[in-house]
């Protein structure tokens, strides 16, 4: 959730927090776990223009110190993490240098953690700009003041690079943040994939007829997840967003804005929501990557995509792909690749292996299973456009 500075104090030292009043005390009486993120510069305080004012760093940091005391002793014990600004690396939503944000992460830091040291303070999600997160963490005290490093992602949306280069954006950050001695974990605190099918050479063109489509979003929420979990370093992914805008209320940005939710705008269920609790049911009880457990025959493609894990169930699961050739395929393309693995776990199976589309929908082909010395070797089909994820029951 978004709390705007601008709005809950539009004059100096006059608040107007009633709504949030009522939607953490809503949000606690149903078990909500909320993480906020604080921005948005108050006229009051800007030396910015009638339409960046906002956008435009605080003129005096100690008044955004004052709103995060504020804040984190309000909503002390029912509110765990404050995160401070959203996408500091993006213009659209931060005009201010490096080094004015890092003043303001630490003013800001510095405020909720003499609230309670407790309290975790999150840097503001990164819009991709690993330049900007080098730069900041090498100036020490800022990232000394922050307890996780936030990324956003929306790859094949507003980000052309294909999804499975995710991997790589989660990994130069934890480095970055290993090099200069951090041990702070990674959210992924806004992730998302549009089903707009916008006009070719808009960002987040489609590729190919399945690509932005409701059915095709959910794919791509299994694939997010798996290649997110696939990385130790990962502690928490959250889904932007919950349900589509009304087509009246005003939005920033392009229409992949108004179509990301997993329900419309009037509440009605996108396959997206079902994949979303069939990856809950598969994932919340606690699991670890197994990546490196697997061998797989024949070598596989460049295209195939394979992770592993074993859940606190006793259940090896696999989730495959092909990956999206954005690069390669024309717009609107057919595509009918399909490729035959053998993968080899070292696992002795319990039970038959059930073989899933992305929303926990059994398949009907069984899932060709041998097991030998202790072992089991799978043999798995997987399809372009499509996600398969296998569940195998193996010795505790």
């Amino acid at each position: 959730m978004s709390i705007g500075w601008d709005g809950i104090e539009p004059e100096k030292d006059r608040y107007d927090l009633a709504f949030w009043d009522a939607f953490v005390d809503l949000a606690q009486a149903h078990g909500i776990r909320l993480i906020p993120y604080v921005a948005y510069t108050p006229r009051w305080n800007s030396d910015g223009g009638a339409n960046d004012y906002w956008k435009t760093p605080p003129r005096d940091l100690a008044e955004f110190a004052e709103i995060m005391r504020i804040l984190a002793t309000r909503y002390r014990g029912r509110i765990q993490s404050w995160e401070l600004w959203n996408e500091p690396d993006n213009r659209d939503y931060w005009l201010g240098t490096v080094a004015q944000y890092s003043a303001l992460l630490e003013t800001g830091a510095a405020a909720v953690h003499g609230v309670d040291p407790r309290l975790q303070v999150v840097s503001g999600g990164l819009a991709g700009g690993v330049a900007f997160f080098r730069e900041l963490f090498e100036q020490k005290r800022a990232a000394n003041a922050i307890d996780v490093v936030n990324l956003h992602s929306y790859y094949e949306t507003w980000n052309p690079n294909p999804l499975e280069t995710i991997v790589s954006y989660v990994q130069q950050v934890d480095e970055i943040v290993r090099r200069n001695g951090g041990t702070q974990r990674l959210w992924m605190a806004e992730v998302g994939y549009s089903d707009w099918q916008g006009p070719v050479g808009a960002p987040g063109p489609t590729h190919s007829a399945f690509e932005h489509t409701a059915d095709y979003q959910a794919t791509m929420l299994v694939k997010t997840l798996a290649l997110s979990f696939s990385q130790p370093s990962v502690s928490l992914v959250a889904w932007y967003e919950l349900k589509d805008p009304r087509a009246n209320d005003a939005m920033i940005g392009d229409d992949n804005n108004r179509h990301l939710g997993i329900a419309y705008a009037d509440y009605r269920p996108k396959p997206a929501m079902a994949a979303l609790a069939f990856m809950n049911r598969l994932f919340a009880a606690g699991f670890r990557e197994a990546d490196a457990e697997l061998s797989v025959a024949p070598k596989p493609s460049g295209d195939l995509e394979l992770h592993a894990f074993v859940t606190a169930h006793d259940t090896l699961l696999l989730i495959t792909w092909l990956r999206t050739r954005s690069l390669t395929m024309a717009p609107n393309a057919s595509d009918a690749r399909r490729e035959r693995v053998r993968v080899t776990v070292p696992h002795a199976a319990v039970g038959a292996a059930r073989s899933f589309d992305e929303l926990g929908r059994p398949l009907a082909a069984p899932v060709d299973t041998q097991i030998e010395a202790g072992k089991t070797k799978l043999t798995l089909d997987v399809t372009a456009g499509e996600v398969r994820i296998v569940e195998l029951p193996i010795a505790g």
